[in-house]
């Protein structure tokens, strides 16, 4: 009945906002009725959009509140706004060489539309639709596109693609930081503040002595007595970071600094610091058969999108859409 009500209302709708320019409010919007766009004619309604976004919609209200809220249901009904136009123009062309659907497929679509907007049960959907003014008859309709559209797809774009072994090992020649590990180094600290109210110099100078050749323990010892830096309690230990994310003058201190070794002092803005190298685990490039099938998705997906948004160019040249938010 709600899809009957809408195709009435759709002309008033537009005669209303063209003479008005009238728009509403995207992420505002709470009338499952209001028409948010019209393909050659046919309304999109929020409930169409809806039925789709019900699961990003719970997810952002558990996430944002206020007008953050809004914007970012906003930014998720626009994207399914601009599948279902898509979604349509495609289902028009199987509305014109018709092909068989099997009705489990479209019933396990409507189990999905289940989980994503009520409580996973059929039951719950209905309940659900019944408050919006649908119909578990309008649902199955457009699980029905849905299908038929995925498999148009499939045949205009995803049949199309097909990525060879050389295409996959020419990617990984070309892209080899993608899959090489940055270097990364297990460091312990210790700083001395220059304006801690004391000799610092004096103390940096008794502190290079005690530190030469220092291992882990001693250093962790000297630490907890002396540092003004992070982690005292436990002798200075900052973890393992990659060696290129240390601030610059770091960076040049331990370039050639081995593993067990102390640099320092290394004097900055705010004091003197110590760096034990507690272990470097340098950089590692994952070999070819590792990634090889990662990498060959990539590359499908890319062209596959490549040629979908061909596709769709061609479709929406043929089309006539109106956006009403």
């Amino acid at each position: 009945m709600l899809k009957y009500l809408s195709l009435l209302l759709l002309p008033l709708s537009v005669f209303c906002l063209n003479a008005q320019e009238q728009t509403v409010e995207l992420g505002r919007e709470s009338r499952i009725d209001s028409v948010l766009a019209s393909v050659n004619g046919e309304p999109v309604t929020l409930l169409d959009v809806m039925l789709e976004s019900g699961q990003d919609e719970n997810r952002l209200a558990s996430m944002f509140t206020g007008e953050r809220l809004y914007e970012e249901t906003a930014k998720v009904r626009r994207r399914i706004v601009e599948e279902i136009v898509i979604r349509k123009l495609i289902y028009n062309e199987y509305k014109e060489h018709p092909f068989d659907i099997k009705k489990q497929h479209v019933e396990d679509v409507v189990d999905s539309i289940a989980r994503s907007m009520g409580d996973g049960t059929r039951a719950g959907l209905e309940r659900r639709l019944k408050s919006f003014g649908a119909t578990i008859r309008e649902v199955r309709e457009k699980a029905r596109e849905k299908i038929a559209v995925d498999v148009l797809l499939m045949e205009h774009c995803d049949r199309r693609v097909f990525i060879t072994p050389r295409q996959v090992y020419e990617y990984y020649e070309a892209n080899k930081e993608k899959w090489t590990s940055q270097e990364q180094i297990s460091l312990q600290l210790l700083l001395i503040r220059k304006d801690a109210g004391k000799d610092a110099a004096a103390v940096v100078r008794d502190l290079a002595k005690m530190l030469d050749g220092a291992d882990e323990t001693t250093f962790s010892r000297i630490a907890r007595e002396n540092t003004e830096g992070p982690n005292a309690s436990n002798g200075g230990k900052i973890g393992t970071i990659e060696r290129s994310a240390l601030r610059p003058e770091f960076q040049s201190a331990l370039k050639d600094a081995e593993t067990g070794t102390v640099a320092g002092p290394v004097e900055t803005a705010e004091g003197f610091y110590f760096l034990r190298v507690a272990e470097r685990i340098p950089s590692v490039k994952k070999p070819f058969r590792e990634v090889a099938e990662s990498i060959r998705q990539e590359l499908f997906r890319a062209e596959v999108e490549k040629l979908r948004t061909e596709y769709r160019k061609k479709l929406l040249k043929l089309a006539v859409v109106r956006y009403y938010f």
